[in-house]
């Protein structure tokens, strides 16, 4: 599962070794809360849109590029992917779940990642007064391609300590999709990794014992 290459990018920058040291409590670095970050953005400090989000008490840009291009950039295949997303959302949303697409989700104290897709119970009006928590997520969704290695060293972490059941990556290095489930919260990580190439089908967990099944073929561009 650990891979050694590739790039991580904060704000710009390299920052792999950075972000890690950080999450460890080994780095010199102001870190923001929860509230403290919503705080920013009340007052404009922090845009609110989808190009930010905050990882161990940081703020992180959001990589969407292609290995070794621009991390600035969105690439096509991150945006197709994302759109292939979006065309699950008639085949999930019910009243009792729905598909958030690239919308936060608050993971307390000091996380507050943006995926790609993410499963979550209740209705869209459920949350006109507070984001979605971890017990509110039954799936989270990123695809990757430069930010692999964040995706599934950085994000892996926060999503299994936070008990979320299942967490796929969109893998747009091997064209597959990558599916981590049964969280062990105490030591921050997935016991089981599993992977599904083009042609096989992958379970969309609903929450309630139900899942989606979904050709991979379908989510990837």
């Amino acid at each position: 599962m650990v891979r050694r290459t590739g790039n991580h990018f904060i704000n710009g920058g390299n920052g792999k070794t950075l972000l890690r040291a950080a999450a460890e409590g080994k780095a010199e670095i102001v870190r923001f809360s929860l509230d403290q970050y919503h705080t920013m953005i009340r007052d404009g400090i922090v845009p609110e849109d989808s190009t930010i989000e905050l990882l161990y008490g940081m703020l992180v840009r959001k990589d969407r590029s292609v290995l070794g291009e621009d991390p600035m950039g969105h690439s096509p295949l991150h945006a197709a992917v994302v759109a292939l997303l979006t065309e699950l959302t008639a085949k999930i949303n019910g009243p009792n779940r729905h598909l958030q697409i690239q919308l936060p989700i608050s993971i307390a104290p000091d996380h507050e990642p943006e995926p790609d897709g993410a499963v979550i119970l209740g209705g869209i009006r459920d949350y006109l007064n507070h984001l979605p928590g971890p017990k509110d997520v039954t799936c989270v969704i990123e695809a990757a391609h430069s930010s692999l290695e964040r995706d599934e060293e950085d994000k892996g972490p926060i999503y299994a300590a936070a008990g979320i059941g299942q967490y796929l990556i969109i893998d747009l290095r091997e064209m597959r999709v990558i599916e981590m489930t049964q969280p062990d919260v105490a030591n921050r990580k997935y016991r089981k990794v599993e992977f599904f190439e083009k042609g096989e089908v992958v379970r969309i967990n609903l929450g309630t014992g139900e899942s989606l099944n979904v050709d991979v073929t379908a989510l990837l561009p």
